[in-house]
């Protein structure tokens, strides 16, 4: 959700190279930015959860712009011209889309919201090619994850979703089941209920997942990274 921030800025700098500080959860979402510099990777087990090696690696370099939308206090810790935090931002509504690009509002304006991305290598779209290559007909998959168990409160039971597919299983020409590995266990409850086809790929990296999601006609799920990836290759979400 924070691409459409890089996008703006890009728009607005289009000769602009980019630093970018990530963690190594989601660091493979900017991998393949056509305009990334150099990506440094925020280590939270370290010392202050990694606050001060961080500044140690960035205090070498002067930037003509810097832009925090996670924190207030770092950017004021680095050398720049000039800065853009929370503290002066002003949301274009209650979307963290529209939240995160108010950060930068004073240099947006009103131009239209750039979409959410997601940039996949070629590597990815083969990964993706190869793992659907398993289904006959390709014309309609559909993309599921059942969720955490450790967050029930997200997601639902694996009999709410065997119940919902054993009804439309046949409107489907295939199954993808996507999520973490502590979603392995449960998925394989829900394909042993399953006449329809189904690969399980529950475990793989950000980008395969996208790859995959872009493959599918829509996908259902929890409230969840997921979710956010499937807008971005413009799968329709429930």
């Amino acid at each position: 959700m924070t691409t459409p921030v890089l996008w703006s800025l890009h728009n607005k700098y289009p000769n602009a190279l980019f630093d970018i500080i990530t963690d190594k959860r989601s660091i493979a979402l900017y991998e393949n930015f056509p305009f990334k510099n150099e990506l440094y990777l925020k280590n939270k087990d370290k010392f202050l959860r990694g606050v001060p090696d961080l500044l140690l690696r960035l205090w070498q370099k002067r930037y003509d712009l810097i832009v925090d939308l996670r924190t207030d206090g770092l950017a004021y810790l680095l050398r720049g011209k000039k800065r853009y935090t929370k503290w002066t931002a002003k949301s274009y509504g209650p979307h963290a889309v529209e939240d995160l690009l108010g950060v930068i509002h004073k240099l947006h304006g009103n131009e239209t919201i750039p979409p959410t991305e997601v940039w996949l290598s070629e590597a990815d779209k083969d990964y993706a090619e190869k793992q659907v290559s398993v289904f006959d007909d390709k014309s309609k998959l559909l993309a599921l994850s059942v969720g955490d168990p450790g967050k029930a409160f997200k997601t639902w039971t694996v009999d709410k979703f065997i119940e919902l597919l054993k009804l439309y299983e046949k409107s489907f020409s295939g199954i993808i089941f996507l999520g973490g590995k502590s979603e392995h266990e449960n998925t394989i409850k829900v394909t042993q209920e399953l006449k329809c086809p189904n690969i399980n790929v529950t475990g793989n990296s950000l980008l395969e997942a996208a790859a995959l999601l872009d493959k599918a006609c829509l996908y259902i799920g929890p409230d969840s990274g997921l979710g956010h990836l499937a807008s971005a290759v413009k799968t329709p979400t429930i």
